[in-house]
Formats: C-alpha cells, sequence, structure tokens
C-alpha cells in the first residue's frame, strides 16, 4: 500500500512538472507570453493604472525622513508617510550600509577634476549646472532615482530617465581606471515644466561628488522632458501610501537584491514592537548590512505602524496563547535508509577529475580575473553576467580544509545529528552557481561536457561520505541548459539566481526525492490539492549593480516566465504545521517571498508532492539559517523533513561564518 502510493506521488510529480516544463519551452521558442498571463513588476504597490487621470500639479507629498542615530553602527529612519517614494528615499539616502569603504580615496586617482571650475564640468546630459540648489525644486518632494526609474521602466517600457542618470555617474573625468564612481545622483526631483515643455515633467538632480574628490553637491537640469504616462507613475510613486504588510514586502525585496553587494538581511523582529538595540523606537522592520567586515544595521519606522505597550502586551499574550496551541506535534520516525545516498555516493566517484581540462580552465579564469579592478565584482561575457564570488568558489581549494569558523563539513554534520535527535530527516541540496553550469560561456573554449569544479563537486562527495542526505542538483541543472532557447535560459542572464527552467529541473529531482522516503506514503500527501497558474514577472539582474558605471544601462529589467501556486483563491503558503520546513538563503526566497511571489521552490515543491511547506530565508546567507531554526523549536515539532537549500559557493570562504548550533 504504501509502495503503491509513492508510485502514484512519483507519477504526479513526472507529470505535471513535464506539462509545466512545455509551457516554458513554448514562452521560448515564441519570445511572448500566453495572452492570459498577467505581468507582475517588482513593486510591491498597486499598478498606477488604478489612478485617476492626472493632471500637471505633480504631488507634493512628504517624502523627507528623520534619522536618529543611536550609535555607530545603528540608525533609525522615521519616515511619517509610508509611500513607496518615502521608504525608497530613506533607505537610499545617505545609508551607511551603502556607502561603507567609499570614503577611501582609490589608488589609482590622479585628482584631476579637483581643480576643474564648475563651469568646465563634462555632463552633457545636463542642461544647466549650478553650485546652489536650484528655486525650482524648494517645494518639490525628492525621491531616490534608482528605485523610481527601475519602476519607470517596468511600468511604462522607458528607461531613458534611468540611462542618463546613470551617465551622470559614469563621467570619469578623464580617468577611466578609477572604477569607483568619481559621483552620484542623491536626489531626483520631477518638475512640472512650463514654455515648450508645458504639460510635461523636467527632470532636476543632485549630484553628490565622493569625498575623496573634495568638491562640492552641485545641482542640473537633465536634457530630457516626460509625458504622461510618466507623470501617472511618478504621481503614484509619491502619493499611495502602503499597509504594514506591503512595507514588509518592499523590506524583504530590497534586502534581497542588496544581499549580493552589501550583505544584508532582514533581522528577526516583530513589526512595530520595541528594537532592541534602541527601547525607544517601534521599527517595522530591521536591516542588517555588513559590505566590510563589520555589522551595521538600519531599522525603518513608521508611526502609523508602531504599536503601544498595551497592544503589545495583549499581541504577545494572543502570540502565546496561539503558539502554543498552533503547531501540532507529530509522531515521525528517521528513513534511515542508505540506498539513495549510496547510490549518489556512488555515481560520483570519478565523476570531476582534476586534468589538463580543468587545469587550463582555472588558469584562464584566474588571468580574466586578474585583469578586473579589485573592486570590480561582476563582469560581462557572452550576453551574461557573472559574478566574482561564484568564480572564486571554482577556484577554490579543498574545502574542508578551512579554518573552522569556515568549514561547512562538521557544521552540517552537526545539524545532521541535531535532527536525528528529534528523529526529523534531513536533506542538503546545495545549487551550483550560474558559471559552473555555463562554464563554457564564462570561459571561451571550454567544453560543454567539462566538469570544472573539481574541489566543489569533491566537497558534495565528502559529504555524502559523512553520511549526510545530499542531493545532487548539478547533473539535472546541466541537462536543463541543453534545452535553452535564447534569450530564455536555465539561470537568469544578469542575475545570480536561476530561472524558471532551472528550478523547474531542480524541483523535479528534489520532488521525487521526498516521495521515496519511507514515510511519505503516510505522511497525509493530497497530490492535486494545489492549482499552478502561468504569470510573469519582472526582474532587475542583481550582478548590474557590481558592473563599471559606465555599463549599468546596458542591462534593463528581464521579464521571466513564472509559475504561481493557489490554494483556492489565495496565493500559497506553508504555514507552522507543514511536515516540510524548506530554510537557506536567497535561493529558497526569490519568486518565493519576492517578485511574483507563491512561485518559488517552496511552493513549488508543495504543489508537486501534496505535503505543506514553510519556508525559512536567510537573505544575508546559507550558514544565517541555522541559528533562525534553532528558535523555531515548537514548528519543528510538526516537522518531518527539513531541507537545507542553498548557493554552493557559501560554502567557500563564506562572509557569514559558520557559528555552532545554539
Amino acid at each position: 500500500m504504501i509502495h503503491k502510493k509513492k508510485s502514484s506521488g512519483k507519477f504526479f510529480v513526472f507529470s505535471l512538472l513535464a506539462a509545466v516544463a512545455g509551457f516554458v519551452a513554448s514562452c521560448a521558442s515564441s519570445g511572448n507570453v500566453p495572452a492570459n498571463e498577467v505581468a507582475e513588476p517588482v513593486t510591491s504597490a498597486e499598478s498606477p493604472s488604478a489612478v485617476q487621470q492626472p493632471t500637471i500639479a505633480i504631488a507634493k507629498a512628504k517624502t523627507a525622513y528623520e534619522t536618529k542615530v543611536v550609535n555607530d553602527s545603528n540608525q533609525v529612519r522615521i519616515v511619517e508617510k509610508p509611500t513607496m517614494a518615502a521608504l525608497d528615499f530613506a533607505a537610499y539616502h545617505a545609508n551607511p550600509i551603502r556607502l561603507a569603504g567609499k570614503d577611501e580615496r582609490p589608488e589609482n586617482y590622479k585628482g584631476v577634476m579637483e581643480s576643474a571650475a564648475i563651469a568646465e564640468y563634462q555632463f552633457a546630459m545636463l542642461e544647466s549646472i549650478s553650485a546652489d540648489a536650484p528655486a525650482a525644486v524648494a517645494e518639490a518632494s525628492p525621491i531616490a532615482w534608482e528605485p523610481f526609474a527601475k519602476i519607470l521602466y517596468a511600468q511604462t517600457g522607458s528607461d531613458s530617465l534611468g540611462v542618463l542618470v546613470g551617465e551622470i555617474e559614469a563621467v570619469k573625468w578623464n580617468e577611466p581606471d578609477v572604477f569607483r564612481a568619481f559621483q552620484t545622483v542623491t536626489r531626483l526631483w520631477g518638475i512640472a515644466g512650463n514654455g515648450e515643455n508645458s504639460g510635461k515633467v523636467e527632470w532636476w538632480v543632485e549630484v553628490t561628488p565622493a569625498f575623496w574628490t573634495n568638491r562640492k553637491p552641485f545641482y542640473g537640469k537633465l536634457k530630457l522632458a516626460s509625458g504622461g504616462e510618466t507623470l501617472e507613475v511618478l504621481n503614484y510613486y509619491l502619493t499611495a501610501e502602503m499597509n504594514s504588510e506591503d512595507a514588509m514586502n518592499w523590506a524583504r525585496t530590497l534586502s534581497s537584491y542588496w544581499y549580493p553587494t552589501l550583505n544584508t538581511d532582514l533581522e528577526q523582529h516583530n513589526l512595530g514592537d520595541v528594537w532592541v538595540s534602541d527601547a525607544s523606537s517601534r521599527p517595522f522592520a530591521v536591516m542588517r548590512g555588513n559590505p566590510m567586515g563589520k555589522p551595521m544595521w538600519i531599522a525603518f519606522e513608521v508611526p502609523a505602524f508602531r504599536m503601544t505597550d498595551e497592544d503589545l502586551w495583549a499581541k504577545r499574550k494572543a502570540d502565546s496563547l496561539m503558539a502554543a496551541g498552533e503547531v501540532i506535534p507529530v509522531e515521525r520516525s528517521l528513513d534511515t535508509n542508505s540506498a539513495f545516498r549510496l547510490e549518489t555516493l556512488a555515481s560520483m566517484e570519478n565523476s570531476c577529475p582534476a586534468n589538463d581540462g580543468t587545469k587550463k580552465f582555472r588558469e584562464t579564469l584566474l588571468k580574466k580575473m586578474e585583469k578586473l579592478p579589485k573592486e570590480q565584482n561582476s563582469w560581462e561575457e557572452n550576453g551574461m553576467l557573472w559574478f566574482r564570488r561564484n568564480a572564486n568558489y571554482l577556484l577554490a581549494d579543498k574545502i574542508s580544509g578551512q579554518d573552522s569558523l569556515h568549514n561547512p563539513l562538521p557544521r552540517m554534520i552537526e545539524l545532521k545529528q541535531y535532527l536525528d535527535s528529534l528523529n526529523i530527516q534531513l536533506l542538503v541540496v546545495p545549487v551550483p552557481v550560474k558559471e559552473e553550469v555555463y562554464a563554457d560561456k564564462l570561459v571561451e573554449g571550454t567544453p560543454t561536457d567539462l566538469c570544472v569544479n573539481v574541489n566543489g563537486r569533491e566537497f558534495v562527495r565528502e559529504m555524502l561520505a559523512a553520511g549526510i542526505d545530499v542531493l545532487d542538483l548539478y547533473p539535472a541543472l546541466k541537462a536543463a541548459r541543453s534545452g535553452d532557447e535564447p534569450p530564455r535560459y536555465s539561470y537568469q542572464r544578469y542575475d545570480t539566481h536561476w530561472a524558471l527552467p532551472g528550478m523547474l529541473a531542480a524541483m523535479e529531482v528534489l520532488a521525487t526525492r521526498v516521495t521515496q522516503y519511507s514515510w511519505y506514503g503516510e505522511s497525509g500527501a493530497k497530490p492535486g490539492s494545489l492549482v499552478l497558474k502561468d504569470t510573469v514577472t519582472v526582474r532587475d539582474g542583481d550582478l548590474v549593480a557590481h558592473l563599471p558605471d559606465s555599463e549599468k544601462s546596458k542591462y534593463a529589467a528581464d521579464t521571466l516566465a513564472a509559475m504561481k501556486v493557489f490554494k483556492g483563491a489565495d496565493p500559497y503558503k506553508g504555514g507552522k504545521n507543514s511536515p516540510i520546513l524548506l530554510m537557506g538563503d536567497s535561493f529558497t526566497g526569490v519568486f518565493e517571498s519576492v517578485d511574483q511571489k507563491s512561485g518559488g521552490p517552496g511552493s513549488l515543491l508543495a504543489y508537486a508532492t501534496g505535503l505543506d511547506v514553510q519556508v525559512a530565508t536567510s537573505w544575508g546567507g546559507g550558514p544565517g539559517i541555522r541559528s533562525r531554526m534553532m528558535k523555531m523549536q515548537k514548528d519543528l515539532s510538526a516537522k518531518r523533513l527539513v531541507i537545507y537549500m542553498m548557493t554552493a559557493r557559501d560554502f567557500w570562504q563564506s562572509p557569514m561564518e559558520w557559528d555552532k548550533l545554539r
């Protein structure tokens, strides 16, 4: 009987994911998406199409914020009106996490611009330049240009504003070898035009030179006037207020996009509760960043989201009562059958040997990276963007030979022993990096079938040999990329994460593995209880920010095929009683809690297996999720399986150390 249930579960996985794969292939070959799909931009606010026809009077919404400095590592940004414009400005403007390390003078900087008069400034994209703020912006609301330009592109398809502002930041003052930006646009204003530009929006900017240039901020008017659709988006951006749920989605999305550059994550914090670092603040979200080896925290507070002591007491009491009765413990037993693990272990023997081909690949890649400026963390090759940290992982030495704070092997063994003591199955799922799957595109001349990640593959084998159940995704992802239909790939072109074809290939082998556990047939699985719908999403590549300033404008947001899982009429989300906990880094959260949501690995796994899946994501990296899991003791009492999914690059020299379980 159990075998029969397991077999039907597998058939369900294969047949439905095959149908999904067919949808992706049809999208890729046509270059279009089905007519019933709805594009969902990155913003969490509603579409501005709901706004009434605008007048030329641009909203004067308050987008300024108040900063409370707690100490040299902690700040609170207080926003009175929770519009996206206000929150974005509070996040982007003068943020110490974003500015860390940028005050140091570049070694190859010659100081050419320091003697230039303002009249000699080389900004052809500006109609006028002045040392003082123009009267035109005195009553206008400043906004952060980067997030607004992305939203404008997503809503209108126009990237003119972003390209022009990007050109300002790319000016190098005849010193092209200096990688760091000489200046940044710190404020943007949209002003109602007059004269021949009447009925349009004119754009003004504040430009702040880098600290090491010894120049003061200056102001300019862009050679650009935008039409009515842009005005509609701008008005909505300035005036539409978020509720607390919208604001939390905004914080999650921001943290996920900044993670590769700034090592950001959201701290565990109850919305509107007292912040542990400052008892007088009650933020809705707390972001931690660690771009230079020193952690910093920015808390975002909206007065309307604060909770009184009375409300907090009532909420804590309610949460306590709910926590006591909400999670239903399950009786469980481990599947101790080693057949799958030993089969995987055997398949990896000599599957990625060091040879002349891998030696040539490593030497060529190392030379390529040595030519990059030391501050440049991504580059373009063959139509894709590549990440320096991923490439470093391909050049890794023996991974289990790292020091005790960076060696993941004893930490994985420790985690397995802990979960074994609770009779909870552990399945480790390392996600191969894009550079490993597309090595032939990364280094020209590399055979498509050459396994280049010798030490990374050996570490997977070591985990298996140590008795850890590991799902090897590499063969499935290599097979998936063979079906690529450019410009649709198994990994996103401008991002570190997989695209839908790669994710589906991974979920097929993951779902199949789950159905093979001996307890699956008695787990109460209900295949067919969820609904899968086609959609698309717009995503800005997280690698674009690492490029030289002059190249960033070449890479617009990608429109990606996606899936969305529903339970009835509502987007799917697994609860605390889910028998599976999927935990890890951004690979568990992308498409799940950001972008179109409810279409990431957790939702797809629940759809394919018929088992609920709870997802826990650490945007700051896979090593950080272990301590969060330890705080979920009540939730763990309902779990049969913990799936630990994370990018394999963090096995090598992770910026987040592998602390012991607490």
